[in-house]
């Protein structure tokens, strides 16, 4: 049996480097108090020490009692500390057997009351048992386990407070409170570190879980954890420390290099969506395509797309969206291969792309723009046959800074019309100004209402909506949506955008939208409600919601984490974990992995 490490040797480093000396932690026999300067911390006894206690004389009340109730975990943790104490001593053969009555107070209700986490009560019920009985004296090992279900207490209080000083000085005051047995507790140790910027404690902390607990699995998640506070360089030294260090039987450490490839993959996605063209090495490059491809990743897939499309790579670029969109078909995949396709001059396979998408996506309709644009003066032309306009240029690369200006322009020039200002509406959405987004849709309901019947949202040259990254639900009307439709549509998702929850479900009904567009406002209004349910408590309605919205439409990932966090406090456990595990398997972020890690330890209770 592994033997659980406390992390006293950090703490002590820490408060010797406030001002106390070596001299300062003199120890009385069988691991005393010792000073330092405004702080007093228990010391365990080092395994094998002369301070441990004799053959056979260690507390077995807890362990006994563990094995009762039938916890496993705590009866593991338990007996590899009383290892750590003596390491002659071993589990009583009668462990599990059923133990004789004997006369005094049976504890059993304090103990439960322990574990249950209720220390006040059982502080409570301990006083007035010994009021009740004077001579009566609760075990020591009851007293050692009320100190530190205190102490971790006030570990995570101070922690979820972020009183950071306050969890090193409780840490400080009993180091078993940090054990890995308590792993969750010396992760907020090591955050606490991190957070008064003292990076190295922080590091040392994570480091002695990783070289000291057994657990693989306690070695992947600590990696995930400390991925928020070290540089690159001090987690892969971390994680070759947790890969290879004090191994123990049974266990495969292989999962702390992947959680290792896994933090890298997020980071090298985020700088391919964020920078310019070539600014990956190839090595990087090499290394998250080959990832990508494993995992079968589209989201990643469409990453990589329009990353290659970014340098006009449009055969590279179609590689990856075709890749995205045979994993795992979507009208973000179908907008990336038209727009490649269409950049190779293939434009009867960019059609055939869109074609499953045509009038239900706006983002697809946009894209088919660039394959056939619109004639006309919409863009600032002269009119009569010509090819892509300015403005239709600035929406197929997505500058949506450059279609205010060109519309600006416009307007300046010819006068307003209803199409170019529902189209400024859509540029304004996209550089998140949804006040003036819903202004525009306004003016442009009142011009449309003036001009002549030009038959469809395409009038005019300016597409309808075409540049919102939103996608109707599939049970479009067979026909485009009309310039009212679209006007009333980009009015409604400028007041989602706002926060008019109350006033849009209120005139949803009477809006002059397609049922399509309806549905997805619908479904939008839902998902808004059910993070309010969630923040207000309401669990169930947080289900009851995202139920109803999967009928309007597929439920993304961020609803999906939501879910599992409506599971999680409803206590269904299993199924909170199934959903974050299933999200996770499709890509591993931050968030996912909170969630695994969470309800995991709940569930096997490892706290």
């Amino acid at each position: 049996m592994t033997r659980p490490v406390l992390l006293s040797t950090l703490l002590l480093a820490g408060i010797a480097a406030l001002g106390g000396g070596s001299d300062a932690w003199a120890q009385s026999h069988g691991g005393g108090r010792a000073l330092a300067p405004g702080v007093k911390v228990e010391v365990a006894p080092a395994p094998g020490s002369g301070s441990a206690p004799a053959a056979g004389k260690v507390d077995e009340t807890a362990l006994r009692y563990y094995a009762r109730i039938g916890d496993g975990e705590r009866l593991e943790a338990e007996i590899a500390r009383l290892r750590a104490l003596d390491p002659t001593w071993e589990p009583p053969k009668d462990l599990f057997a059923p133990q004789p009555t004997t006369p005094g107070i049976d504890e059993t209700p304090f103990w439960n009351l322990v574990s249950a986490g209720k220390v006040a009560e059982a502080r409570a019920a301990i006083a007035e048992q010994r009021r009740k009985s004077p001579s009566w004296q609760p075990s020591d090992k009851l007293l050692q386990e009320l100190d530190l279900a205190e102490s971790a207490g006030r570990i995570r209080s101070a922690s979820d407070t972020k009183r950071w000083q306050e969890v090193v000085d409780a840490a400080a005051a009993n180091p078993e409170a940090v054990a890995c047995n308590r792993l969750d507790n010396a992760w907020r140790l090591a955050e606490a570190y991190a957070e008064l910027k003292q990076t190295d404690r922080a590091f040392d902390t994570y480091k002695t879980i990783v070289t000291s607990c057994p657990k693989a699995k306690e070695r992947r998640d600590t990696i995930f954890k400390a991925s928020r506070h070290l540089s690159p360089d001090r987690l892969r030294e971390l994680t070759a420390l947790g890969a290879t260090a004090n191994p123990a039987t049974g266990e495969d450490y292989s999962t702390v290099r992947t959680a290792e490839a896994e933090l890298e993959t997020g980071r090298l996605l985020e700088r391919l969506g964020n920078s310019k063209a070539g600014a990956l090495s190839a090595a990087d490059l090499s290394r998250v395509q080959g990832i990508v491809r494993d995992k079968q990743d589209a989201d990643g897939a469409i990453a990589l797309g329009w990353y290659f499309q970014k340098q006009k790579n449009f055969a590279e670029a179609q590689s990856w969206f075709s890749q995205a969109n045979g994993w795992a078909p979507s009208d973000r995949a179908a907008e990336g291969l038209v727009l490649a396709y269409n950049g190779l001059g293939e434009k009867a396979q960019a059609r055939a792309a869109a074609a499953p998408w045509k009038g239900k996506s706006n983002r697809v309709d946009q894209a088919l723009k660039a394959v056939d644009p619109p004639r006309g003066p919409a863009g600032g032309g002269r009119g009569g046959p010509q090819g892509p306009s300015e403005l239709d240029r600035a929406l197929a690369r997505q500058d949506y800074a450059a279609c205010i200006a060109i519309i600006r322009a416009s307007i300046a020039k010819s006068g307003p019309t209803a199409a170019l200002l529902q189209q400024r509406g859509w540029c304004l959405l996209e550089l998140k100004r949804p006040s003036e987004a819903e202004a525009a849709f306004a003016e442009a309901q009142v011009l449309a209402a003036r001009e002549p019947a030009k038959g469809g949202a395409s009038a005019g040259g300016a597409s309808a909506g075409a540049a919102v990254p939103r996608t109707p639900s599939a049970g479009g009307l067979p026909q485009s949506a009309t310039l009212a439709q679209e006007n009333a549509y980009g009015q409604a998702i400028a007041r989602l955008a706002t926060g008019d929850v109350a006033g849009l479900t209120r005139d949803l009904p009477r809006a002059n939208m397609t049922a399509a567009q309806k549905a997805e406002i619908r479904a939008s209004l839902m998902a808004t409600e059910a993070n309010r349910a969630l923040e207000d408590k309401r669990y169930n309605d947080v289900l009851r919601l995202l139920d109803a919205r999967k009928q309007l439409e597929p439920e993304p990932r961020n609803l999906g984490i939501l879910r599992g966090w409506a599971l999680y406090n409803l206590m269904r456990y299993d199924e909170a974990y199934d959903q974050f595990k299933a999200i996770d398997d499709r890509l591993s972020t931050e968030e996912s992995r909170e969630g695994v890690t969470i309800t995991w330890k709940t569930i096997y209770h490892d706290w």
